[in-house]
């Protein structure tokens, strides 16, 4: 099959509207970069409130659905040649893995991981969401034609599953040694057009009180792994110094509607409140701030922040909040354990400890209070340099190469133990007759004991 045949359909599970978290975000910024070349729809089961702005933009080889019921997602889907998944699709549409079409699952969120840590308290939810979304990850990973991920480091994690789950099979590695065909990666991007504010709708119009101050912007949501506990500490122990020091959280609310408020959302809040900071120092804005305002919130920053603990999910996440970073050129503190705090520190700002105020407090201090602020210009330097690394269009040429290309996987099979015919004619392969007689006393004791 050639390029001039590929169709695909690319689905996420989250609401694509003014208001996206990242699922929908990187699905429909893959969507336009693959309608250059090939008929592509975008598609979600979540009915859109209000206009989208962003689709008067979408490129003429792209259609965006929203609201589709499992008819219109079969009919989708029967005339596509390829159907790009998150890895959740398949629970509510499992046909999509029956149909012979070319099956590409995005892998970019370790989700495991979260879940981990989102019922730490709750074992029974635990539990059950932990075995529940097992078995929907491995229905993804066993049926897909190709994968993609977000980074090396989670390339790596995932050929582990794979192996796990014997899809690195021997019929598979005869495809391509360097398993790129089974599991490539695609990061999540940043826009090739500059970032523009938009007149009147900015961070600091939204807070008029913030006026000229110095501004750290949380952007994006305070989810359970994320630590805003020690950057608000670190704010209150900065105020002597930077008595007009401001901290905003940009969005405490999923658009996704069956995302509940996390419990660490609330604990920052009352942080904040104990420590006499709400609405003076310390600010959260109320739902998610819209798609095509964001660039406006995050050039009104002075530095953006981004903290969070040591757990298996902060090895191997990749920030999409980030990306948005690097595209405006802030400077940025994180804390360290990622792949993109290694590129961060001492570039495009500093990776710090984990829960550690102090050096947060010693950060913030050196960059606002350094003279004539080189360090701050050094670092929004930096991080625009990063964010060159990572346009959208670069990262999505893996699945431009599979889409020119694409092909099918052998079927997933169970590993099982081989038989005694199969381990036999194994053993006279390697060393004839002389070693299957030196091997037959443990071949027929391995019978016995099965």
């Amino acid at each position: 099959m050639n390029q001039a045949n590929s169709k695909i359909l690319i689905i996420t599970l989250e609401p694509i509207g003014d208001k996206m978290a990242g699922p929908a975000i990187r699905a429909l910024e893959i969507g336009k970069r693959l309608a250059t070349e090939f008929p592509t729809t975008v598609l979600s089961p979540v009915k859109s409130e209000g206009s989208f702005a962003a689709a008067q933009n979408l490129p003429a080889g792209m259609k965006l659905v929203q609201g589709a019921g499992k008819k219109l997602v079969a009919q989708l889907a029967l005339s596509a040649t390829a159907i790009f998944v998150q890895a959740n699709v398949l629970k509510p549409f499992p046909f999509l893995a029956s149909m012979g079409k070319h099956l590409i699952v995005d892998l970019y969120d370790p989700y495991l991981f979260s879940v981990l840590v989102q019922y730490k308290d709750d074992p029974v939810q635990a539990g059950s969401s932990y075995r529940l979304m097992h078995q929907v990850l491995e229905a993804h990973m066993t049926r897909a034609d190709f994968t993609v991920c977000a980074s090396e480091r989670q390339r790596d994690y995932w050929l582990g599953r794979f192996c796990a789950l014997g899809r690195v099979s021997p019929k598979v590695y005869a495809i391509d040694r360097s398993l790129r065909k089974l599991i490539d990666v695609v990061p999540y991007g940043v826009p090739e057009e500059a970032p523009r504010r938009i007149p009147g709708r900015g961070l600091r119009d939204r807070l008029p009180s913030l006026g000229n101050a110095p501004v750290l912007l949380w952007g994006g949501g305070i989810w359970d792994w994320f630590d805003p506990l020690t950057v608000i500490k670190a704010v209150k122990a900065c105020l002597p110094r930077i008595p007009d020091l401001k901290l905003v959280f940009m969005g405490t609310k999923s658009p996704n509607p069956k995302v509940p408020v996390m419990d660490m959302t609330e604990k920052a809040r009352a942080l904040a409140g104990e420590l006499s900071l709400t609405d003076e120092s310390v600010f959260f804005l109320d739902g998610w701030v819209p798609y095509e305002e964001r660039s406006s919130y995050l050039l009104d920053a002075t530095i953006a922040v981004s903290a969070h603990f040591d757990l298996p999910e902060t090895r191997f996440s990749f920030r999409t909040r980030i990306l948005d970073y690097f595209w405006c050129g802030l400077p940025i503190l994180t804390t360290r354990g990622d792949q993109l705090a290694d590129m961060i520190d001492n570039r495009a700002g500093l990776s710090l400890p984990y829960e550690d105020v102090e050096a947060w407090q010693k950060a913030i201090e050196g960059i606002l209070l350094s003279p004539q602020q080189e360090l701050l210009e050094s670092m929004k330097k930096g991080s625009l340099e990063l964010g060159g690394e990572f346009l959208w269009d670069k990262n999505v040429e893996p699945l431009r190469k599979f889409l020119r290309e694409p092909h099918h996987l052998p079927d997933f099979e169970k590993v099982t133990m081989p038989n005694l015919f199969e381990r036999a004619h194994a053993v006279y392969r390697r060393g004839g007759q002389e070693l299957i007689l030196k091997r037959s006393a443990e071949l027929f004791g391995d019978i016995l004991k099965s």
